[in-house]
């Protein structure tokens, strides 16, 4: 669940981006893992959908890490999270604990905000096929 003002707008790393509509301070809380905004699908589901949707939520979802990882099923977020762009310097840092993004360092306003897949995506996982 995305916990500030945000925006979504093209994005120079790839197609859409999310963007801070205000300054943030480093260690600000950014999202917050919520399981209200997380629809879980199995990939039965998923492959019976009407290609365009089936598309849309293979682009936007993840199967998780290590303990969370789904088998035979996956993550979509249904919020502008699914925005959140790839960046191997992340502006946003997972904190494990408590299942929270707080900005890296300090971001201006209309900074996007970036996290790793890697944080909560199996290496095998980040690109689905079914």
């Amino acid at each position: 669940m995305i916990l500030v003002a945000h925006y979504v707008d093209r994005s120079p790393i790839e197609g859409l981006g999310l963007y801070t509509a205000t300054a943030l301070r480093a260690g600000d809380p950014v999202y917050a893992y919520d399981p209200r905004f997380v629809i879980v699908l199995t990939d039965h589901e998923v492959r019976s959908l009407p290609e365009p949707m089936r598309e849309a939520v293979l682009r936007y979802s993840y199967r998780g890490r290590g303990a969370q990882r789904l088998s035979g099923a996956m993550y979509y977020c249904a919020d502008d999270a699914r925005f959140m762009n790839h960046a191997d310097r992340p502006t946003t840092l997972w904190r494990e604990d408590d299942g929270v993004y707080v900005a890296a360092t300090d971001l201006p306003a209309g900074s996007e905000l970036t996290c790793d897949y890697r944080d909560f995506c199996e290496p095998e996982d980040c690109e689905f096929t079914l």
